[in-house]
């Protein structure tokens, strides 16, 4: 701003201009223009980044919340019915005695 300023001044006070002076004043344009293209890229995709967030924000929140209640009495109704169709059958005593004497064999295989 105070280059600006400045140069406005000088053309004020000199009206004459050499070619080098003119030749600068242009390549501070383009330097400007550049940082105002780069600054306006940003802000568009600061933008673009901000509206996709929200986007998906609201897509996310518009979707319906399953009812887990119900979901967790089905499971438990299914999980007590596979309880109540088990049966609870004592173990003989040969039975008992063959899987001990199965741990004894597979004992003395390993060492």
């Amino acid at each position: 701003m105070f280059k600006r300023l400045k140069t406005t001044f000088q053309q004020w006070l000199s009206p004459v201009q050499t070619a080098a002076d003119e030749l600068q004043n242009q390549n501070n344009e383009v330097v400007n223009a550049t940082r105002r293209s780069f600054f306006k890229r940003a802000a568009i995709g600061t933008v673009a980044v901000g509206g996709t967030a929200g986007l998906a924000s609201a897509v996310v929140d518009s979707l319906p919340e399953p009812d887990l209640t119900h979901k967790y009495r089905k499971d438990a109704v299914a999980g007590e019915q596979d309880l109540q169709e088990w049966e609870y059958v004592e173990m003989s005593d040969q039975e008992k005695s063959d899987m001990v004497q199965t741990f004894i064999d597979s004992y003395s295989r390993q060492s």
